[in-house]
Order: C-alpha cells, then sequence, then structure tokens
C-alpha cells in the first residue's frame, strides 16, 4: 500500500445538475433543428458543434466541482453562456445566433432559478 494514493470518491449527492432532462432533451432537439437550418454551410455546422459541446462540456463540469458555491456556480456558469455567445456571434448567421441567444437566455434564467432554490 506505500506509494499509492487512495481513491477519494465522491458523492453522487454532491453533484448539481445543471441542465435538467427535459432541458437537456429541449437543447438537443433545438440544436439539431438549428443545424438542419439551409443558412448554415457545413463549416459553420462544425464550428457550431465544437463549440457548443466545449461550452455544454464546461457547463456540466461546473456542477460537479464539489469547491464551488451555488452562488460560484451560478457566476460561472453566467460566464460561460457569454463566453460562448461571443464565440458564437463570430459563426453563425445573425438570424441562428439571435434564435440560439434567446435559447440560452432562458435556459440561463431555468438555470439560475433553480440554483438559487438548492
Amino acid at each position: 500500500m506505500m506509494g499509492q494514493t487512495p481513491i477519494v470518491q465522491k458523492e453522487d449527492s454532491a453533484s448539481i445538475k445543471i441542465f435538467n432532462k427535459e432541458e437537456t432533451d429541449y437543447i438537443k432537439k433545438w440544436m439539431e433543428n438549428i443545424i438542419m437550418d439551409s443558412e448554415m454551410t457545413p463549416e459553420t455546422t462544425a464550428k457550431f458543434k465544437i463549440i457548443t459541446a466545449y461550452f455544454g462540456l464546461k457547463m456540466r463540469q461546473l456542477g460537479e466541482d464539489p469547491k464551488l458555491t451555488k452562488i460560484e456556480i451560478s457566476h460561472e456558469f453566467n460566464v460561460l453562456i457569454k463566453e460562448q455567445n461571443n464565440e458564437l456571434k463570430k459563426v453563425l448567421p445573425e438570424k441562428q445566433f439571435a434564435s440560439f441567444s434567446d435559447l440560452f437566455n432562458k435556459l440561463s434564467w431555468s438555470v439560475n432559478k433553480r440554483l438559487n432554490q438548492l
């Protein structure tokens, strides 16, 4: 046993779900619809997927960090939304960006409300 680091497992109850199942399902469906839009080129679609996958992962990881308080999670979530929007504004056509921004404003409200109730 010498030299081995004990594995510490975090309890599932310590983890906070950033998006509930309904939100996750809605996001997936909405993203499929926006990708199918004829105004998006294959290059734009690829960039969109990369950006949203990266920021989606970062958002989900916030709830898994036991060092963060609810207030810090909420703040960091909002920072990630702004960063994601800044990146997407560079690649999405105006119509799709407006739609995406509107969706994430609603999701942000929902997530922040839920975090404040925990």
